[in-house]
């Protein structure tokens, strides 16, 4: 039985059109109504809000609510080794169970990081069907998780530097690929390379000017002046047209 550890939840509406929602169950809201929530699967990934704990320390919210589920904190979950062995440190992303989840091994939302190895003797076993209809018997049972539900890049797929992805990622709100990333990474190189151009420029005709012309001096700070504010222009449309490649 899923025992909490010090776990703060907030009380929900269950929903069991995914399945009943047990202890350990990870669990998504549903889209037509943040309330509620029912057995996490792989279509409701993005709206994956944690896990279910019948007894946690604190309850925040939990008036009339059918299920207790733990946002931030640790407790135990549900999990299957249908992608391997959980081992600690793992991180837990949603298997094709509703409601259990499996090491993660692939870009995606997970629920939290494993906190010891799964000890496939307490399991239980069950049988599940893969998309080309071949049977496999898997274990499933519960490990301690320390609950932070975020994406997951995982080393072996990433074709660009962590924090570049991460970044783009959290600016768009999704995973991005790599595609725009790309695109938005051309458009800032040719802008800044615009930008350095057009300064350069500005700077060496201001102090030949000035050095041929002296008292045109306020004439040549205004031009200055000119070119920071197409400069910030030119900026604040690049960085505008970045925004919208990552977000569209």
């Amino acid at each position: 039985m899923a025992q909490s550890n010090g776990a703060i939840a907030q009380g929900f509406q269950a929903d069991s059109g995914n399945g009943e929602i047990v202890a350990g169950a990870l669990v998504s809201v549903k889209s037509d109504n943040p309330q509620a929530v029912q057995l996490a699967t792989t279509d409701s990934a993005d709206r994956l809000i944690g896990i279910v704990d019948p007894n946690p320390l604190v309850v925040i919210s939990a008036d009339n609510k059918q299920a207790e589920v733990v946002l931030n904190g640790a407790t135990n979950a549900l999990v299957t080794d249908i992608n391997g062995t959980v081992n600690a440190g793992d991180k837990i992303a949603i298997s094709p169970i509703a409601g259990v989840g499996m090491k993660a091994a692939s870009d995606g939302q997970i629920v939290g990081t494993a906190q010891a190895n799964m000890d496939t003797s307490k399991s239980q076993t069950q049988t599940v069907t893969d998309s080309k209809g071949g049977q496999h018997t898997v274990h499933v049972g519960f490990v301690p998780l320390q609950i932070g539900v975020s994406y997951y890049q995982a080393q072996s797929t990433s074709a660009v530097p962590s924090f570049i992805q991460g970044l783009a990622n959290n600016i768009a709100g999704r995973q991005v690929s790599l595609i725009r990333i790309a695109l938005c990474g051309v458009l800032l190189l040719a802008s800044f390379i615009g930008i350095g151009v057009l300064i350069y420029g500005s700077v060496r005709s201001a102090m030949i000017s000035l050095g041929r012309n002296p008292l045109a001096s306020t004439d040549i700070r205004k031009s200055l002046y000119q070119v920071g504010a197409i400069v910030l222009g030119i900026l604040g449309v690049t960085l505008v047209a970045g925004y919208i490649i990552l977000i569209v």
